[in-house]
């Protein structure tokens, strides 16, 4: 298979309130938006982050009859390498974000990496290289 392009597709529940959090708290820049077709993508550093809605997808894929919701693990996690993770989580905890973990070194990936959580749930690290 030879790919040219590919892109993360969160499928998301509240539209608006994930559209708001991407562009307004992590500041990335909007490519698409039309709220009418429950889709929205950004550009993040060199991949394309979309959004769509869940029920949506559901449909056209003909599986709108199943539950929207159930309790599980994380099924998906967006990492975002940054230069600074300190920087980038002060940032974000004065725009009112909550972190699940705070700013941690791991020696041995040599990697800081701090997580959140966008509106939806959806799991976001932030990882920076330790020299």
């Amino acid at each position: 298979m030879k790919v040219g392009t590919a892109l993360t597709r969160l499928l998301i529940a509240d539209f608006e309130a994930c559209f708001l959090f991407y562009r307004d708290l992590m500041e990335f820049e909007v490519k698409i938006y039309d709220l009418e077709a429950g889709y929205a993508e950004f550009k993040v550093g060199d991949i394309k982050l979309s959004l769509f809605r869940r029920q949506e997808m559901a449909e056209m894929i003909h599986n709108s009859h199943k539950p929207h919701n159930a309790e599980c693990q994380d099924r998906v996690a967006l990492i975002f390498t940054v230069h600074d993770v300190e920087e980038e989580y002060e940032k974000l905890i004065h725009k009112g974000v909550h972190f699940t973990a705070a700013p941690m070194s791991n020696p041995y990936y040599g990697l800081k990496t701090a997580y959140l959580r966008d509106p939806d749930g959806t799991l976001i690290g932030l990882f920076q290289q330790l020299m």
